[in-house]
């Protein structure tokens, strides 16, 4: 049973009021610890969780998740007692069957056709600022500062949970305090209840509803591009494109808006995809008409990468920061306001990019392209069929793979071979995510194996790239080394010693990452004697490739 409490916060001084104080009547207050975290509510077409009085939700922070079932009733004043039951995942999963056993699994498929898959219904973001609330050493609350993000609303809410050994004479205690307090309002709805009355549009006098999806957007939120194994190679590399592109341009309006750092990340992700899909369906499509499309692709993919990659630097700075939370934290001041003059140039051209005619006459030929492409030429490998051209093409992308770790086997092996070793995982990754729907089940664990390794690496290559603009900005007070006509201009060495522990910070996670690599890349040589040959026979092979096996068994 979950209890607590839920205030909206009306002002800034009482924001920071609450940040810093440090008793609460008899109650101690702890030190601010912080958390973010990217709530998914999760329902069926129909809605059949919610009207049955449930919120499901997916959590994901610290590159974990966690599926929560939570009743939607129980509510006294502004005070929430609801059941919940929670299920850590390996893995983002829409399809309740596949998650581990548990209460949440079984009462999901109770109130659902145990064969329907699960879709978003509405998204969260919230930065978190947690307090323990103590009474004679015990614990008996959280106080939680939540700055939520939804649907381009943001507000600040206080929420007080019972914790420990907590009883609701504790809670009744603590709210006799806090009603005191000016700036604090009441809150009977939680936050899914308030998203959701923004997305259908109940509650326009306080927030402005949602606007209907576009017929673009309609089909962007589609789980699937629609392969079927009797496709012609050309057909499947139009679908996966297609799908790609209207999912790139769904996440344009909040890209533009800049609140959701997440709708720019999908935008490039899609970008990335599409340029992808061009390398792998190379023998499918037709090189010269495209080649436009594929330099106006990489064009808008470096533009979103700009961006991207300082909020991801972001991120990682803010987690630092988080772990002096009990200490006097270091100052980066220097390193921050660099950061934000490149932000502030780096978004100003995304803008620009965005807004230019360029870009706009790309979307409009590429996406008629799309739609209507021109005949295959003879000398294309286009009219071979999905189901004959696919275990070719994932044979190819092993041979990459594989071919990539040996090279990082050798003694000279450097940081260039871990980020070529992330650019053909991401290569086999794709290849498999275009044609899930044609191969079998297996397919699924393979991919989010590949993810687990891509994440691996692209958490080195992040530290490699910030170890770069972190000695910049050591060396000259910049983002980037400046050019050589200004850098008479700049002062060195730059007395920034907190900036240096931080490039230490770094420089020392990118050895620990290239030392655990062989922990990472562990499961892709455990053995397995399953593995089913193309003719139906089976012999000795790796876990790995057990399961792409199997899931190209399913083709025949």
């Amino acid at each position: 049973m979950e209890i607590e409490a839920k205030f909206i916060i009306q002002d800034t001084q009482t924001y920071h009021d609450l940040q810093v104080m440090e008793r609460l009547g008899y109650f101690a207050i702890s030190a601010p610890r912080v958390e973010d975290m990217r709530d998914t509510y999760l329902d069926t077409p129909d809605r059949r969780l919610l009207r049955s009085g449930y919120a499901c939700r997916q959590r994901e922070q610290d590159g974990c998740a966690v599926i929560s079932l939570k009743s939607l009733h129980g509510v006294e004043g502004n005070i929430h007692r609801r059941d919940e039951v929670e299920a850590p995942l390996a893995r983002i999963e829409m399809q309740p069957k596949q998650w581990p056993d548990s209460a949440a699994r079984q009462r999901v498929l109770a109130l659902i056709d145990p064969h329907m898959r699960l879709q978003p219904l509405l998204y969260l973001e919230q930065h978190r600022v947690v307090r323990e609330v103590l009474y004679a050493q015990r614990l008996v609350a959280e106080l939680s500062l939540d700055t939520v993000t939804s649907y381009n609303q943001v507000y600040h809410e206080l929420e007080i949970e019972l914790k420990g050994a907590g009883t609701e004479y504790d809670l009744a205690a603590i709210l006799d305090k806090l009603s005191k307090m000016p700036g604090l309002q009441p809150e009977p709805r939680s936050k899914f209840e308030r998203a959701l009355a923004v997305l259908d549009g109940q509650d326009r006098a306080s927030y402005p509803a949602r606007s209907e999806p576009t017929p673009t957007e309609r089909i962007a939120v589609e789980d699937l591009p629609g392969i079927v194994a009797d496709d012609s190679m050309a057909e499947a590399a139009r679908k996966t494109l297609r799908f790609h592109m209207l999912h790139m341009m769904a996440n344009e309006a909040g890209t533009r808006e800049g609140v959701d750092i997440e709708a720019l990340h999908d935008m490039r992700v899609a970008t990335r995809r599409m340029r992808t899909a061009f390398y792998v369906f190379a023998d499918a499509i037709d090189a010269e008409a495209t080649a436009p499309y594929l330099k106006a692709l990489t064009r808008t993919g470096r533009m979103l990468g700009r961006v991207r990659d300082l909020d991801v630097f972001r991120e990682k700075t803010e987690a630092y920061l988080g772990a002096f939370a009990k200490s006097i934290p270091p100052d980066l001041t220097l390193l921050m306001n660099a950061w934000d003059t490149e932000y502030a140039r780096a978004r100003s051209k995304l803008l620009k990019y965005l807004a230019s005619e360029r870009y706009a006459q790309f979307k409009y030929t590429f996406t008629a392209y799309l739609e209507n492409p021109p005949s295959p030429t003879s000398t294309h490998n286009a009219a071979q069929r999905v189901a004959v051209a696919v275990p070719n093409l994932i044979a190819a992308r092993l041979v990459e793979f594989y071919n990539r770790k040996t090279r990082l086997d050798q003694p000279d092996a450097d940081l260039t071979d871990y980020h070529q070793m992330r650019i053909v995982t991401k290569y086999l990754r794709y290849t498999l995510e275009y044609f899930r729907e044609v191969l079998g089940p297996d397919v699924e664990q393979a991919i989010g194996e590949l993810k687990a390794l891509q994440d691996h690496l692209g958490a080195l290559q992040d530290a490699v790239v910030a170890g770069t603009h972190l000695q910049n900005v050591i060396t000259w007070g910049t983002w980037r080394r400046p050019k050589a006509k200004h850098r008479r201009w700049t002062p060195t060495p730059l007395n920034a010693p907190d900036v240096a522990a931080y490039l230490d910070f770094r420089q020392t996670e990118c050895r620990r990452l290239v030392r655990t690599f062989a922990e990472a890349w562990a499961r892709y040589e455990a053995v397995a004697d399953d593995a089913v040959a193309g003719n139906g026979a089976h012999h000795q092979g790796t876990h790995f490739t057990t399961l792409i096996a199997s899931a190209i068994a399913a083709l025949s």
